[in-house]
């Protein structure tokens, strides 16, 4: 393997930060077989905080221990593995694994000192330990001085909701990309900077990962800074600390039951957005809401906020912004944008009546933050789609193919909705459901399934360690018609689907969009719909030209 390592300089002197505590950087840049292994790093930079200013951040805490105030903090993980020596080690108690008992691995890596909530003064030994009553929290609080809050020099459009925050975070981008602005994005598909495109594993990353991208960001002259906000993030503290020039709310529909266990409590996690987003101004601009009317749930999120509400809706003719004469086909979507009188025509590439919802959502955040209407409204059409969203797969001449994301009942029930409208046969749906996840909704999505396709294929969607046998009888509970047939293997389920398809058809497949790593009983493999419709069509074309 070729390794090169590029020494660091240090500078003669620190460099003070806008806020208590200092930092050095200085070039390190490791690149293994060329690839440079600082990719979402700080552009091969390394910080170093003083611990003692760091930890002021903190103002609910109790320290334990003899603190150093010599010690300077060159890394904050909730990793153990990744601890050095004098790194600050942060013990977060996550879904599926606690870092409290990960302590003895990180002192034995070298923690210079640790964030706890929980007694662990037996197991950190010497090393000081600060104690908090929230170390989610408290590490998005770390992180954001340790990066020296680089949301505050950028305007910052939060997106939350159940459903279309992809969508929304991908229209904001392309309506300030057609200004000419310096963007960048992150969410369930990937981030971005500039045109730097890297993948992610979570909607809402750590505050660590966060406020690290964000850094990196301004580092780039990033002038705008889009990001979905799942409301599993917002209720760990993952965004605690950025500061959002705008937060969107989207919908709020049955979804992540696992985690909030009541819609109520899923409610109030999202309410957390905007309760965080405040009454004061940034960067000379107040700092607003943007409310989907159309929503019930609206009056308790306008209450949520002492932020300016701008409020949009595809009903409602009285809301701030609203969408009239609304037409569309299996390509295009085209409405006017209403707001105080004044029409503005829009043409979109995405399909559908929640298509138009996002479209209004973006171009209020865009409007909130001084971009004219006359414009936005046109750079709408920029945007060509967005990956796994009614995304269609090429290829097929005589029959539609697309795939969707939707993997709640509500998600489902407007795509299927939308789809039937521009479908001139039949509309063939495939979908499964995932396991060791929101066992209730499985005979909800079933029933939405067959009522509003005339063909289903019941398939699996990453099944992880639960039985398919338990998962697919809990689907079949809620299905009353007799329009569907079952096959397992996920990779046959949509070759058959495409496979049966006749002219004037269109095959819909559902729950995994853009999602490429598929848990097969607990074993990952690659599958993704696209790449797997893609080969299915081809093989269909061959049969039909052997026909001909």
């Amino acid at each position: 393997m070729l390794f090169k390592l590029i020494l660091p300089q240090w500078p003669s002197d620190d460099r003070p930060l806008t806020r208590k505590g200092t930092f050095r950087t200085f070039p390190f840049v490791v690149l293994l077989d060329g690839i440079d292994q600082t990719a979402i790093g700080v552009d091969g930079k390394v910080i170093c905080v003083k611990a003692t200013d760091l930890i002021d951040v903190l103002k609910m805490k109790k320290v334990v221990g003899s603190l150093d105030p010599d010690l300077n903090i060159g890394k904050i993980s909730q990793d153990s593995r990744d601890i050095q020596s004098g790194d600050l080690f942060v013990c977060i108690d996550g879904t599926q694994v606690d870092g409290h008992n990960y302590v003895e691995k990180a002192v034995a890596n070298g923690a210079g000192l640790i964030v706890a909530h929980k007694d662990i003064q037996r197991l950190a030994a010497t090393v000081p330990v600060v104690y908090v009553p929230d170390t989610g929290k408290a590490m998005s609080l770390l992180a954001n001085h340790f990066y020296a809050y680089p949301s505050e020099s950028m305007k910052v459009i939060g997106v939350t909701g159940t459903n279309g925050k992809t969508t929304v975070t991908y229209l904001v981008e392309a309506i300030l990309k057609a200004m000419d602005k310096k963007t960048g994005l992150m969410g369930t598909i990937e981030m971005h900077i500039g045109d730097e495109v890297h993948k992610t594993k979570n909607t809402t990353p750590d505050s660590i990962t966060m406020q690290k991208s964000l850094h990196l960001m301004v580092e780039k002259k990033t002038e705008y800074f889009t990001l979905e906000l799942s409301s599993i993030a917002l209720e760990m503290g993952r965004a605690w600390g950025l500061d959002m020039d705008v937060a969107i709310m989207t919908n709020l529909t049955h979804e992540h039951m696992e985690f909030h266990h009541t819609m109520e409590a899923y409610a109030e996690a999202k309410k957390l957005l905007f309760s965080q987003l405040g009454n004061g101004r940034k960067n000379g601009r107040t700092k607003t809401a943007v409310l989907n009317a159309d929503d019930e749930t609206i009056h308790s999120y306008r209450i949520a906020t002492a932020a300016e509400v701008i409020s949009y809706s595809v009903k409602d003719e009285t809301a701030d912004f609203f969408a009239a004469d609304i037409a569309y086909s299996r390509t295009q979507t085209r409405f006017n944008l209403v707001v105080y009188g004044e029409r503005y025509p829009v043409v979109t590439n995405l399909v559908g009546l929640y298509n138009v919802s996002n479209t209004l959502a973006a171009l209020a955040a865009v409007y909130a933050l001084g971009i004219p209407l006359e414009h936005a409204s046109k750079a709408v059409a920029s945007l060509a789609g967005v990956t796994g969203r009614l995304e269609i797969v090429p290829g097929a001449s005589d029959i539609g193919v697309y795939v969707d994301f939707a993997h709640s009942p509500d998600a489902m029930e407007k795509v299927l909705s939308v789809v039937r409208e521009f479908t001139q046969g039949r509309v063939i749906s495939v979908f499964g459901g995932a396991g060791e996840r929101e066992h209730e909704k499985r005979p909800i999505m079933a029933r939405i399934g067959t009522e509003l396709s005339d063909y289903v294929v019941l398939t699996t969607d990453d099944t992880g360690k639960e039985p398919q046998e338990q998962i697919i009888s809990m689907m079949l509970a809620g299905i009353e018609k007799d329009n569907y047939e079952y096959i397992e293997n996920r990779k046959e389920a949509i070759v058959y689907a495409i496979t049966i398809a006749e002219p004037g058809d269109t095959v819909i497949l559902l729950g995994r969009g853009h999602e490429a790593d598929y848990n097969d009983r607990g074993r990952m493999i690659r599958l993704l719909d696209s790449e797997v419709a893609a080969e299915a069509i081809e093989l269909r074309n061959k049969r039909l030209a052997d026909k001909a």
